[in-house]
């Protein structure tokens, strides 16, 4: 049976004796049977080594069945499993059962339940369940809709297990920023704050003002775009820097467009700017074009628009955004000026 020498050494460690290789074997096997592969098994076992001497059929067999009954792929079942293992700890009907119920009041389908605990396996722990329950109960308080509530539990989960204490100041500051509690721009602000600690937080706003940005100009951006604020303080600063002095661009263009912040200076924001500085500097385009209108084009507009259009009048146009998108790891875009003309 594959590895039970190497896990019987290593529980040995952790003080599980094991007397005989039956039951490890057995256990084994079950999670064979359900797919599991050798990483998700080694990552069980590493986690939970006392697992080698549970009863397969009594204990670990009717939780898969739970799960896969649920509509559990085995695929998912051993990603969650695997970084959750105490699951397997609970008993399945004092613990897992209820859970599963408590978050079917709240997400309504099985499909919901499997894509929120995809997202995130601590649904399932009673303690952050608590937490759920007073969070939901703070956001329903405030006004926000069953839908938001509902995106918010599906799609980004831990923000509704922080501290309740931490979470109702972090609605008031919301609040009083100005947010529409039925606005997709309040779920995000709240996901945003839940994620950043005050000090953390403080560090980027200073990152913002450094760059020329006025406390409104701060707070516009945010509401518009609450992701501008999980952008790392060191991308903040390399990001403005090229904007304002590469390009010209004064803070204020920008904090009116801060999604452009969070693209890729490699791949989009580089390459893109080099191909406009070319045309500025050539009178082709004007300096005062929207900067988020260039950057948020597809790739095959912005050359339809840019690199096609001027290719007649600046020959190295395409060899120079080629070279760089090239840099930049990319390489599905077109190679030559026969492929781009079919654009």
């Amino acid at each position: 049976m594959w590895a039970i020498r190497s896990s019987s050494s290593f529980i040995a460690g952790k003080k599980v004796r094991i007397e005989t290789v039956e039951k490890p074997d057995s256990v084994l096997c079950l999670f064979q049977n359900y797919n599991f592969d050798k990483t998700h098994i080694s990552k069980l076992i590493t986690k939970f080594p006392s697992l080698l001497l549970a009863k397969p059929d009594k204990t670990l067999k009717p939780k898969f069945e739970f799960f896969r009954d649920l509509g559990f792929s085995s695929p998912n079942l051993a990603n969650i499993l695997s970084s959750s293992p105490y699951i397997l700890k609970r008993s399945l009907k004092k613990h897992i059962m209820p859970s599963i119920d408590f978050l079917r009041s709240l997400l309504r389908t099985n499909e919901n339940i499997i894509f929120a605990l995809r997202r995130s396996p601590r649904l399932l722990q009673l303690a952050f369940q608590k937490r759920l329950v007073s969070n939901v109960s703070t956001l329903q308080k405030h006004g926000v809709p069953e839908s938001g509530i509902l995106k918010l539990i599906m799609t980004q989960p831990i923000a509704l297990i922080v501290n309740p204490n931490r979470f109702s100041e972090n609605i008031m500051v919301i609040n009083e920023m100005g947010f529409n509690p039925v606005k997709s721009t309040f779920i995000q602000a709240v996901y945003i704050m839940s994620q950043l600690s005050k000090l953390t937080w403080e560090a980027k706003l200073k990152a913002y003002r450094s760059e020329g940005w006025s406390e409104n100009e701060i707070l516009y951006a945010f509401k518009i775009q609450p992701i501008c604020m999980a952008i790392s303080e060191k991308k903040i600063r390399k990001v403005m820097c090229y904007f304002v002095n590469k390009m010209g661009w004064k803070p204020s263009v920008i904090s009116r467009n801060p999604n452009i912040l969070s693209l890729s200076f490699e791949k989009r924001i580089h390459p893109r700017c080099s191909v406009m500085k070319i045309l500025m500097s050539e009178g082709l385009i004007d300096k005062d074009l929207n900067p988020a209108y260039v950057l948020k084009l597809t790739e095959k507009d912005f050359l339809k628009k840019f690199v096609i259009k001027n290719q007649k009048k600046i020959t190295k146009i395409h060899r120079v955004y080629r070279n760089m998108i090239e840099d930049a790891g990319l390489d599905n875009w077109p190679k030559d000026m026969c492929e781009i003309q079919k654009l």
